[in-house]
């Protein structure tokens, strides 16, 4: 399950990256100051890679699960 989980992080990660940014691009107060929207962003990118971690082991869970279902599926019928 832990490699499911590497393969599944980063592009998690990437997705929260994206949703977290667009709350940033869509605060007034930082699109007009360069300082704090640069250190926004830099918490966002470091947030996102910690968020993503639990994420990604839920998503690998929830894969080997259906993959299970599946093998067990194929035995039984032949």
């Amino acid at each position: 399950m832990a490699k499911i989980a590497m393969i599944a992080f980063l592009p998690i990660a990437a997705v929260t990256f994206g949703v977290m940014s667009l709350f940033i691009a869509l605060n007034p107060q930082l699109t007009h100051n360069f300082d704090w929207a640069f250190g926004a962003y830099m918490n966002v990118a470091l947030l996102s890679f910690v968020v993503a971690a639990p994420i990604s082991w839920l998503v690998a869970r929830r894969m080997m699960t259906r993959r299970d279902k599946r093998i067990a599926d194929a035995s039984a019928r032949g």
